[in-house]
């Protein structure tokens, strides 16, 4: 008998922190979502949507990056669906990820299981964590969601069987989104049936990859029904190649210009890769979707879907010094993962068009897998292939597969369920400003749901006024669209927000939409209604992007004067470091509250400032000190650079040499950074 229980699930957790109030202006974009192909082995047509419906960053959402690295026992609110073969977990604090998946007839766990919760710098909103299935919507990225709160209610199927509906409302696309989990009674595969509505009338662009982390070894390998992939490795080109056997000229890895020679890799075990990969399946159109990750017992996890979630992907860490520093920095020492994934389009680079009012659905089924070991992990690729498909099939017929879909559309998409846990109530505030031009899909967001972050705009969208706080008072929400932008602006006009938050609410939306002078006449207008430190940032970051930095590094300076609050602190010191002017940036460091002052990357920026004024032996001092970048940001390798930067300057110093560029090359090649500073994605 299948049940579905809510409890509490207890790990050891960092903190999440507060919210940035700082709207993003600076369009925090993945990395996936400019990056070039090879047009030499992709085609016109492959590439048709790459590159494609990019938005300006992540507004209105705010930067989740007020995490810490300090970790005390937390009880998660859990949702738990188990029958006689599996126990499933789902956190709807952390978007309601799968975080558990265990086999009860072996006992065994088929997904990596983080045994901790840390955030890191890896998504959009910059908080993200590892393990579990983790579902992304909307934009090229981690989810909005991935560690926000998610609406849950019950459900029943028509034979009875438990249904844990999860859902939200994601801001950018205007999509809502339903994650149904089904475990029916007799069932060794859990499913999870994905629908995704456009609440608007108006086209827009799609984006969805479940994300599935398994645990890294060396007998693991990583089967799918496909001989071509195209493939990613960081700063290089997106290209198409062939697998498992891959080859690559030495000349395309990190540090191999001028070098000679190829290197062969059998990509289906990852630990045969030496740097971070993504490597993108090309499945043919009429193959069963499939991926799996099997042991040297030819066990483990397979993911298989029906038809309308054609992506399979590989992203593995690599096993150079930053990779394996990665997953420490993510969970515990020894907790290594991979991640298979399964998405609408073909790659990570493409969002693809949504017609208005439009709906998308899909099933997707998670189980054991067990086949054939000496087949799977032998040389003939496609035998392996055809041993995992063969079992696949005996245990979850791809015809179930697509009647289960039917059945579970028919029965579930007009029924609604009990509220178990509430997410945001930024449907609600859509739903009352665009009315019945608003398609909810039948979803049901209850009233408790409004919070403080929502009030004002309901109040707007009420009555025409958007409140005033305090000059000092944090921000709490935005908003961004052309119905916001001429509600508000109507409201300025007719004097029910002409006040410093409503000229500054303003600027945020038309500096998202591009309009940067009217952006900055808006900014101008909250200063002269009453200066405050929001106002003095936005048109600081303004000024920044049209290159005059300077003035920037004055506008951010005066903000921090006012308020010395960690996210304006990080803005001056950067913009003032840009600026050259790194003196200055030792004197503000100086006048910053401790906490301020402890946190890593205003040592880091510190750091950079003492190197470029020459004072070499308290920036050792401080980057020998095991700080901590807690929020070093996927790819970047700023730790390393002052650590190299450092040793060229102390061998010079010491040899009585110039300082120069070449110096840093030798240190590059002859020194090994240590392993704490050490991020490199190469």
């Amino acid at each position: 008998m299948t049940t579905l229980t809510f409890t509490k699930y207890v790990m050891p957790s960092a903190s999440l922190g507060k919210l940035n109030p700082l709207p993003d202006l600076r369009k925090t974009a993945d990395q996936h979502a400019s990056i070039k192909f090879d047009e030499t082995t992709i085609t016109e047509e492959e590439a048709k949507y790459m590159g494609w419906g990019r938005v300006n960053g992540i507004l209105p959402y705010l930067i989740q990056n007020g995490y810490n690295r300090k970790k005390r026992p937390k009880a998660w609110k859990a949702a738990v669906l188990e029958n006689d073969y599996l126990r499933a977990t789902f956190l709807p604090d952390l978007g309601g990820r799968l975080w558990s998946l265990i086999d009860k007839t072996t006992n065994r766990e088929l997904l990596h299981c983080n045994p901790v919760f840390q955030p890191c710098n890896l998504a959009l909103r910059n908080a993200w964590i590892s393990g579990g299935v983790e579902w992304n919507i909307g934009i090229i990225g981690h989810s909005p969601f991935t560690v926000d709160r998610m609406f849950t209610e019950v459900l029943t199927l028509d034979d009875g069987t438990p249904v844990l509906r999860m859902f939200e409302y994601e801001r950018i696309r205007r999509l809502l989104f339903r994650i149904e989990a089904i475990l029916p009674n007799d069932s060794k595969f859990l499913f999870i049936r994905v629908r995704i509505d456009n609440t608007s009338e108006q086209d827009t662009a799609v984006y969805w990859w479940s994300n599935i982390a398994v645990n890294e070894r060396e007998d693991v390998r990583v089967l799918v029904p496909a001989d071509k992939s195209y493939r990613w490795g960081y700063s290089r080109k997106l290209t198409k190649v062939s697998i498992p056997y891959m080859t690559i000229e030495a000349s395309q890895l990190r540090g191999g210009e001028g070098k000679t020679g190829t290197y062969n890799w059998d990509i289906s075990y990852t630990t045969q890769l030496p740097q971070a990969m993504d490597f993108f399946f090309y499945i043919p159109k009429e193959q069963r979707k499939w991926i799996s990750a099997v042991d040297g017992n030819g066990y483990g996890l397979i993911q298989t879907s029906t038809d309308v979630l054609q992506g399979r992907k590989l992203f593995v860490w690599g096993m150079g010094a930053g990779g394996r520093n990665w997953q420490t920095f993510l969970s515990q020492p020894g907790s290594a993962y991979i991640e298979i994934q399964a998405g609408l389009a073909r790659t990570q680079l493409e969002h693809l068009p949504m017609k208005g009012s439009a709906v998308i659905s899909w099933l997707e089924a998670y189980g054991p897998i067990k086949a054939e070991a000496d087949i799977v992990h032998g040389k003939d690729w496609n035998a392996a292939i055809s041993e995992i498909e063969k079992n696949l099939e005996n245990a979850c017929p791809r015809a179930f597969v697509e009647q289960m879909h039917e059945k579970v559309k028919q029965e579930l998409d007009d029924r609604k369920g009990k509220i178990k846990t509430i997410g945001s109530g930024w449907a609600l505030v859509q739903k009352e400003l665009l009315k019945d031009k608003f398609l909810d899909g039948g979803i049901h967001f209850p009233k408790r749901c409004i919070g403080h972050r929502e009030r004002p705009w309901l109040k707007l969208a009420y009555e025409g006024a958007l409140p005033c706080p305090k000059v000092l008072e944090e921000p709490s929400s935005y908003q961004i669209g052309d119905e916001w932008e001429k509600l508000l602006a109507d409201s300025i006009r007719k004097g029910g927000s002409r006040h410093w938050y409503g000229y500054y609410q303003y600027g945020v939306i038309l500096a998202y939409k591009g309009k940067m002078k009217e952006a900055e006449e808006a900014f101008d207008k909250s200063i002269k209604c009453e200066v405050n430190p929001w106002a003095l940032r936005c048109k600081a970051v303004l000024q920044d992007v049209a290159g005059n930095t300077e003035e920037a590094a004055k506008l951010l300076v005066q903000a921090v004067n006012m308020l010395p609050e960690r996210n304006l602190a990080i803005e001056a010191l950067t913009t003032l470091q840009k600026a050259g002017k790194s003196q200055e940036v030792i004197r503000l460091y100086e006048k910053l509250p401790k906490n301020i002052k402890a946190l890593g990357r205003i040592k880091v920026l510190l750091i950079e400032a003492l190197l470029n004024v020459g004072d070499i032996v308290q920036a050792e001092r401080m980057l020998n000190s095991n700080i901590v970048l807690t929020d070093v940001r996927e790819g970047e390798v700023k730790l390393t650079d002052l650590w190299f930067r450092m040793m060229a300057m102390k061998r010079a110093k010491e040899k009585g040499i110039e300082y120069n560029d070449s110096l840093i090359e030798d240190v590059k090649k002859e020194c090994t950074p240590p392993s704490h500073l050490d991020f490199r994605m190469r």
